[in-house]
């Protein structure tokens, strides 16, 4: 069952649960769904979740509808069934089902470090999201969303494939990046060893320490020399770059910090930054900037910046 599935009907449980007339036979059945599978009560605890994170927002259409949707002997008609799925699949357009419903997801900021079954290390940056698929042949890690790192232990059984839809990338030694690009694209960036990366209609190229190989529309770029010498410094909460554009440092730090980071690529024109720069502090490393570049970085609240040349 998928996960789209899987969310529309736990929308259609809580709304008959939060119904005044909902019977015992019905939260008995809730409950056997429930421990039907382990997805299922995921998908109760993160929705509960959600709705509950909508207390302290302002009156907008869509929490408008869900209260009106839990609203006892209200609206009880096919419009109200699976509004909450509906929503969570596509709200605002901010996130698709498969990340929501995620084996493991970092928030916006948010770095994680997992230890896995086999002994293998893996860290999320940013506000991303991967599922883990492991069994007696292989090992594979879906990138939903976001970027990775992982160190691979070794099992000569079981090979280790990070996939996108843009094809994979099967470890041939220990460390790499795995990067879905905002552009669609998947980058695979080689720390130590080597890697195999394939598009989903070619043999694919072998990609060494220090190069890194772009995966676009089901194909592989050549391996080419990866820019910039820390590839993998954000591991360590830091963003070191090296005569690189503003426009690519801006968009970094865009998606460390919640609301939006506004600017326009060809207004700020060439400007080009080199320095480290930590993650943790966007507000600190924009400030950085202003001070080193001919830009102005308004703040107008703590959820809109506009950056512009000065």
């Amino acid at each position: 069952m998928s996960s789209e599935q899987i969310i529309q009907q736990a929308a259609n449980w809580l709304t008959r649960l939060h119904d005044e007339d909902v019977t015992d036979a019905e939260r008995q059945a809730f409950n056997r769904w429930c421990q039907a599978d382990p997805r299922h009560a995921v998908a109760i605890e993160r929705m509960r979740s959600l709705w509950g994170s909508f207390e302290p927002l302002p009156a907008r259409p869509a929490r408008v509808a869900l209260n009106r949707a839990f609203a006892p002997r209200r609206a009880r008609g096919a419009q109200v069934v699976g509004l909450l799925g509906m929503l969570l699949c596509g709200w605002l357009g901010v996130e698709r089902a498969p990340v929501w419903m995620a084996d493991q997801r970092t928030a916006v900021g948010e770095r994680r470090q997992i230890v896995l079954e086999d002994g293998s290390q893996l860290q999320l940056n940013s506000n991303s999201a991967v599922d883990v698929k492991f069994d007696g042949h292989q090992r594979v890690l879906e990138l939903l969303q976001g970027e990775l790192w992982v160190d691979v232990a070794k099992d000569a059984q079981r090979p280790f494939v990070v996939r996108t839809d843009q094809g994979s990338a099967t470890a041939l030694g220990t460390r790499y990046l795995v990067k879905r690009a905002a552009d669609g694209t998947t980058v695979v960036t080689v720390i130590e060893s080597s890697v195999a990366v394939k598009g989903a209609a070619e043999e694919g190229v072998k990609v060494m320490a220090g190069q890194r190989a772009i995966l676009d529309h089901g194909h592989a770029t050549p391996a080419q020399a990866t820019p910039g010498s820390d590839p993998d410094a954000w591991t360590r909460g830091l963003l070191k770059v090296n005569d690189q554009p503003l426009s690519d440092v801006l968009q970094t730090l865009a998606s460390y910090r919640h609301g939006l980071l506004r600017f326009d690529p060809q207004a700020l024109g060439d400007l080009r930054v080199s320095g480290v720069f930590k993650l943790d502090d966007t507000t600190a490393a924009l400030a950085a900037l202003a001070d080193n570049l001919p830009i102005q970085v308004q703040t107008f609240t703590d959820l809109l910046v506009v950056v512009t040349p000065r």
